[in-house]
């Protein structure tokens, strides 16, 4: 079975690393030291919203660092506002975070209060933002192997003080295969709510897997769709999950792109979504004690290649609390 010679001349990807950052943990932050001066009244973004990321630092600044606030973004893509640590005044300077950019720590100078601030990430740091006056130096850094997820200090009129909140980065073993022809776009499902669980999958088939996609089920009930992966000019079939069932693997056949895919759970495998063309069988299990969270692969018109997301089973899905990798590798 072919496409065309259009998807043989694209490029034949041997590894491809994805990375994300994720919010949506399932634990208290840490709190980092706190440098500037002794007034003020506390403050520490506790009210994180679930599976958010941080892509913006907004800094108020004069002569001194007037407030501060981060504005979070959402699994859904939209936006919204922390709380702002600080006065009114200032002028708004905003640092703007990359889609796999973090927080790692904060310098700057302080005296009574915090004089400047400066943003420093795993990739760059930011201007210095505020005046320059301060008689003491200040770095503030998150531990080794951890990544900011808000702001904690003291503030009245200004910023007295700041310090960082911050959980760890983790680095799992889970490497899958991906399985499907040489065309398409790296995608994953990666920015996932903490709690969420995978409760429908829709596979868009006709002759071939046009598209697949994963809907989740949140804490509260409501329902989260996460992004269609390649096209939708398949009839939509719908694999419903029960509470408790969880995908282990899937199989199929594919050629140049996705012929034929079954979904297996712990309980049973769906039906073969899709045509009977196809020159090569595939199987993947995750590996025992697993589950899968979500799909990976390379999608366009269609989609060329598929694989699993999985992380360890514990009750419920906690959600990606941390810095996740992925590789994946074409098979031959």
């Amino acid at each position: 079975m072919t496409k065309g010679t259009s998807l043989r001349r694209q490029i034949f990807v041997t590894s491809v690393i994805l990375a994300a950052v994720f919010l949506g943990f399932g634990q208290t932050p840490t709190a980092s030291n706190i440098a500037g001066g002794r007034g003020g009244s506390p403050f520490s973004d506790s009210a994180i919203p679930s599976g958010a990321i941080v892509s913006e630092v907004h800094v108020y600044s004069g002569e001194l660092v007037d407030a501060l606030q981060l504005l979070y973004t959402l699994p859904d893509g939209r936006t919204q506002l922390g709380l702002r640590h600080g006065g009114s005044g200032g002028r708004q300077n905003i640092f703007q975070l990359g889609s796999d950019e973090y927080i790692i720590g904060l310098s700057g100078r302080y005296g009574d209060y915090l004089d400047s601030i400066r943003i420093h990430t795993n990739k760059r740091t930011s201007p210095l933002y505020g005046g320059s006056g301060g008689n003491l130096d200040y770095r503030v850094d998150v531990a080794s192997g951890n990544y900011a997820v808000g702001f904690t200090g003291r503030s009245g009129n200004y910023i007295d003080a700041i310090g960082l909140l911050f959980v760890p980065i983790y680095v799992p073993s889970s490497e899958a295969g991906i399985y499907g022809g040489r065309g398409g776009t790296p995608f994953s499902d990666t920015n996932i709510p903490q709690g969420a669980r995978i409760s429908e999958v829709r596979v868009y088939a006709g002759q071939y897997v046009d598209g697949i996609q994963a809907v989740y089920t949140l804490p509260d009930g409501r329902a989260l769709e996460g992004p269609v992966h390649g096209g939708t000019s398949g009839g939509r079939n719908v694999f419903r999950l029960d509470s408790g069932e969880y995908i282990v693997g899937i199989s199929g056949r594919y050629g140049d792109v996705v012929d034929s895919l079954a979904l297996r759970t712990n309980r049973r495998t769906s039906q073969a979504f899709g045509g009977r063309g196809g020159d090569r069988n595939f199987t993947f299990q995750v590996p025992a004690g697993n589950q899968a969270i979500g799909f990976m692969g390379r999608a366009g018109r269609y989609l060329d290649a598929i694989g699993l997301n999985y992380t360890p089973i514990r009750g419920s899905y906690r959600g990606p609390q941390q810095r996740r990798f992925y590789r994946f590798r074409v098979q031959p």
